[in-house]
């Protein structure tokens, strides 16, 4: 296996983490027009292998992450959408700095499509960086000289360390645009 190997087989891999599960997730949302009572909303994300429990929507509800569903039991698109969201996000930020994101916004359906759009956009150039990220572990583990096996080692951990530090970049940004991190 080459370097050049390598970085094609650490493109899919990215591609498949970043692109697939969340269009997945997304396109069923949007193919979604009515609105569902809590137990729909949980069977719903059962579906796409995503676990929400009642008792976890009505606490997102509660802290002020999730706006109150319609009518005291009726949740939209908006608020799937919401979810995936804050699936995606709860194992990297607090609630609180999830509600301080969200907090103002009433479900909306003219939201739905910036907030769609908006995430598609951050993909994209999520998979435009990493990229550039495995682009330059390749040219450097190639410039390197190493054997097969060394230059596996390297370039993962070129890879990694990117990601890694774009991910640290990212937290602290979104720190300080809560107003949480001092530069």
């Amino acid at each position: 296996m080459t370097v050049t190997d390598l970085h094609d087989e650490a493109e899919e891999t990215l591609a498949r983490c970043i692109d697939t599960p969340q269009r997945d997730l997304l396109g069923n949302i949007m193919s979604y027009n009515d609105s569902m009572t809590i137990s729909q909303v949980v069977k719903f994300f059962e579906r796409q292998g995503v676990v929400f429990t009642k008792s976890m929507i009505q606490h997102y509800v509660r802290v002020g992450v999730l706006p109150p569903p319609e009518d005291k039991r009726r949740y939209t698109r908006y608020h799937l959408l919401l979810l995936a969201v804050i699936e995606r996000l709860k194992g990297i930020y607090s609630l609180d700095d999830l509600s301080d994101v969200f907090s103002g916004f009433e479900p909306a359906d003219e939201l739905i499509d910036p907030f769609q759009e908006l995430m598609e956009f951050a993909v994209t150039a999520w998979r435009e960086t990493m990229s550039g990220l495995a682009d330059k572990a390749m040219e450097t583990a190639d410039e390197l000289g190493l054997d097969k096996q060394a230059a596996r080692r390297a370039f993962e951990a070129f890879l990694l360390l990117g990601i890694m530090s774009q991910s640290a970049a990212a937290k602290r940004a979104a720190g300080m645009l809560l107003g949480g991190a001092e530069e």
